[in-house]
């Protein structure tokens, strides 16, 4: 994993089927990851602790406030393309 968490607002990776989008106020996870007990699994799960220990020390490493106001989701309605 090349993304160091909470640096950009651009940077996003995956592991397996799993979205990690970077952003500075946030790391946003989605999707789904299977971990099978076979080697590719291993791999998957190493890869979710890697990413999982970079966020923690990113965390850490700050002067956390107790809460972080979150942004409402903000929707628009647009004329049916197919009507």
């Amino acid at each position: 994993m090349t993304m160091k968490p909470f640096d950009d607002d651009s940077a996003s990776t995956t592991i397996g089927e799993l979205a990690v989008e970077n952003g500075t106020g946030a790391v946003t996870l989605s999707g789904s990851l299977e971990i099978t007990r076979d080697k590719a699994g291993l791999k998957r799960a190493q890869a979710l602790k890697t990413l999982a220990d970079a966020i923690c020390q990113e965390l850490e490493a700050d002067d956390l406030p107790d809460h972080v106001a979150v942004a409402a989701a903000t929707t628009q309605a647009v004329a049916n393309p197919f009507a």
